[in-house]
């Protein structure tokens, strides 16, 4: 049956949009009309804008007032309770609004008068939401529930609004065959006035961080003038409160860069272009990216991970190395793309809307009770304690934060829409109280329970990743909360942690409660103590408010077949700093020999070579096959390294040669540590030095003096060996 013959007398449709000035979601309401009206052509289609953000960018404005009469398209002035007399006065039977209603953004707030006036009682309409970002938390920020969300990215099905009650469904943008030929493609070229012996690269989107299209001048930069032959052309309006994005980028653009403000014929752009270039750090489901899709363009853009997978056909992925971003274009200019592209999305689009708006027309209304209080009081502990107070009142509100001790940390008056955020980033079990006229209407304890928390490690060393990573477990399993690392190396760690989500570094993650960086700060905000006057693991521990005791990590390694048939023991001998070194000269070579005469072999698995005889080098020190043969070793001999870190975590005794800092600052469990109590040591643990990462020859008591490093060249080979002895079979 043909359903453009269905006929449906009785639906009226009503889009709220916060504003129609452009942007995605001005987009998805023209094209909900669009698709509407074209397969349902008697649903009566009604748009109201709740706010005119700007004049002059309004493209997807226009478009809808040539597809609907006059009368029914309505710009609300300063009273919003206007919006309830429309509403009243034309009786709609869905009203779908095109974001969610307490997600306007804060200078266009829906006033809590008509928010209880939409879910009245009584009312006769029902209400659709549809968010179109990734930043709202529902569980957080919603105060009243629609009678069904209509998401425009499955991500928001499975994970933001996973568990709000209201009907679901997701509909999103059509993906539809526009490909043109190459004579049309010229055609539009020549319109345009784009050069058609040139390779044109294409970016869309208003100028802002988020879309981030500094990445793509930057890549045009490095291109100039190895290869004139590619045009960067960069389209999208650069409004004024984003100046200080765009101003610095427009003063210094390579000549290969044209910049074009908004334009009414991104279509014809997208046909007379070779290759999409979407640089963006913070999307939902970009339409771009489906637009250019569907003109089967070669696309370059970031698989973030809220894309849920749903544009890995048709993109090569880029992340934030420019070098190898630029390699990728090159490689498309060359190569022919092809991918399947889906056929009738419009219709099934367009029928997905009209199916969707009976169900819900079809149910009962759910009584709501009406919000008496004049603000809401959103809080989360992302990096720092942070509380903003949300509403329409007039009045002032006395804020305290106090820490588990009953300590008043921040006490003053705020008034509406206002935050503050604290500066401590380091776990404190927080409590916050809120009063309104004497009156407390805010107690809240800090609790991460079935909450999201990121633990972002700010060091990327290989020690410090080993050192600190089974203590992310520890706060799960003490808050029952649900973690989310990212972290270098998670490749080996995701597998043994299952308890654990993780993500790659520099990724994006959405509606957290909480959040803290592990990392070395020497700042009091970001750690209760210096991190040189602990235990290397303890700095972990006291960033997560945990109770230290040392663990040894799971991590994952493949099992190669061992190297030789001999025993033998693996050494490293070098590290990242001067004074971490075996400083005795000719004490690795003695200990060497030692060690062969006794019948083993000896190889050396640090990446930097080794002029030592009589030992083998390892040439594949990728990090799988050195865990491997290490794990192979009768042990491992090391400095205070990444390396001997590696090496406990797979299962080995280590010999750990080192006297600069305390005995207990690295692991202690399956770790004999060979050091000179009678010489200058500690220097590292020391309240009065901290370590220059500038300096390698960093010797805080006598840098270049005769006992520069006496801490290492006073251990002797005697005293390993001595140490080493009754290990040896």
């Amino acid at each position: 049956m043909d359903v453009t013959n269905i006929i449906y007398n009785n639906m009226k449709v009503l889009f709220l949009a916060p504003h129609m000035s452009t942007g995605g979601m001005p987009a998805f309401v023209l094209k909900r009309i669009e698709s509407i009206l074209k397969y349902y052509p008697n649903v009566e289609v009604f748009c109201i804008e709740f706010s005119s953000y700007s004049p002059t960018y309004v493209v997807q404005k226009k478009k809808i007032l040539d597809l609907i009469p006059k009368e029914n398209f309505w710009l609300l002035g300063s009273d919003k309770m206007e919006l309830i007399d429309i509403i009243k006065k034309h009786q709609f039977d869905i009203i779908h609004v095109d974001e969610i209603l307490e997600g306007f953004d804060t200078f266009n707030q829906v006033p809590l008068e008509v928010l209880n006036s939409l879910y009245d009682k009584n009312r006769t309409w029902k209400i659709i939401e549809t968010c179109h970002n990734v930043w709202f938390n529902p569980t957080q920020n919603k105060r009243f529930n629609p009678d069904g969300y209509m998401f425009c990215t499955p991500f928001h099905l499975s994970e933001t609004f996973a568990q709000m009650p209201s009907e679901k469904i997701v509909v999103e943008y059509p993906i539809e065959d526009l490909r043109v030929s190459i004579v049309e493609k010229n055609h539009f070229k020549k319109k345009l006035g784009l050069d058609k012996n040139k390779v044109h690269v294409l970016n869309v989107g208003l100028w802002t961080p988020g879309k981030n299209q500094k990445e793509g001048v930057e890549i045009a930069r490095l291109l100039e003038y190895s290869n004139p032959e590619i045009q960067f052309h960069f389209v999208g309006n650069y409004a004024e409160n984003f100046a200080t994005y765009w101003e610095p980028i427009f003063k210094d653009l390579p000549s290969n860069v044209k910049i074009w403000n908004e334009q009414s014929n991104i279509d014809e752009f997208l046909k007379s272009t070779d290759i999409f270039m979407f640089n963006s750090v913070w999307e939902c489901n970009p339409l771009v990216l489906r637009e250019a899709s569907s003109y089967g363009m070669k696309i370059l853009a970031r698989n973030l991970p809220q894309y849920l997978d749903m544009f890995t056909k048709f993109i090569t992925p880029i992340d934030d190395d420019l070098e190898k971003t630029k390699n990728l274009l090159l490689n498309l200019v060359n190569t022919k793309v092809e991918y399947e592209i889906p056929k009738n999305q419009e219709r099934t689009f367009a029928e997905d809307h009209i199916n969707f708006y009976q169900k819900i027309k079809s149910l009962p209304i759910i009584y709501q009770k009406p919000i008496s209080s004049e603000v809401t009081i959103h809080q989360h502990f992302v990096n720092q304690p942070f509380l903003e107070i949300k509403g329409n009142s007039d009045k002032k509100y006395l804020v305290e934060f106090f820490d588990e001790e009953g300590t008043c940390h921040y006490r003053n008056e705020l008034s509406s829409n206002s935050w503050v955020k604290l500066n401590r980033e380091y776990y404190t079990k927080w409590t916050t109280k809120v009063y309104e006229n004497n009156r407390l209407i805010y107690n809240n304890t800090l609790n991460y329970e079935n909450k999201k928390v990121f633990i972002s490690f700010d060091s990327h060393s290989l020690g410090d990743t080993i050192a600190w990573i089974p203590y992310c477990l520890e706060f799960k399993n003490k808050h029952n909360c649900h973690v989310i690392v990212a972290c270098k190396f998670h490749e080996f760690f995701a597998p043994v942690y299952p308890e654990i989500e993780f993500v790659p570094v520099g990724s994006t993650v959405h509606n957290l409660y909480g959040m803290y960086k592990l990392g070395w700060f020497y700042n009091t905000d970001k750690e209760p103590v210096a991190p040189n006057l602990i235990p290397l693991q303890k700095t972990a521990t006291n960033i997560l408010g945990l109770d230290y005791t040392e663990i040894k990590p799971r991590i994952k390694f493949p099992l190669f077949p061992k190297p030789t048939k001999h025993k033998y023991i693996t050494i490293a001998t070098h590290s990242t700093a001067g004074l971490k070194y075996w400083n005795n000269v000719g004490g690795w070579q003695t200990l060497v020999d030692y060690l062969v005469l006794r019948g083993y072999k000896i190889i050396h698995v640090s990446k930097e070579k080794t002029d030592l005889k009589n030992v083998t080098q390892l040439q594949d020190c990728s990090l799988e096959n050195t865990m491997s043969v290490i794990h192979h070793s009768e042990f491992f001999i090391g400095l205070s390294s990444g390396l001997s870190w590696l090496s406990w975590a797979v299962g080995k005794h280590v010999f750990m040669i080192s006297n600069f800092s305390e005995k207990n600052h690295e692991f202690t469990i399956d770790c004999t540590r060979i050091f000179n109590p009678f010489s200058c040591n500690g220097c590292w643990n020391n309240p009065n030095h901290k370590f220059d990462r500038g300096d390698w020859n960093w010797c805080p008591e006598h840098k270049d003096t005769a006992r520069h490093f006496e801490c290492h060249k006073t251990i002797t080979p005697e005293m390993v060996v001595n140490v080493i002895e009754p290990y040896l079979k």
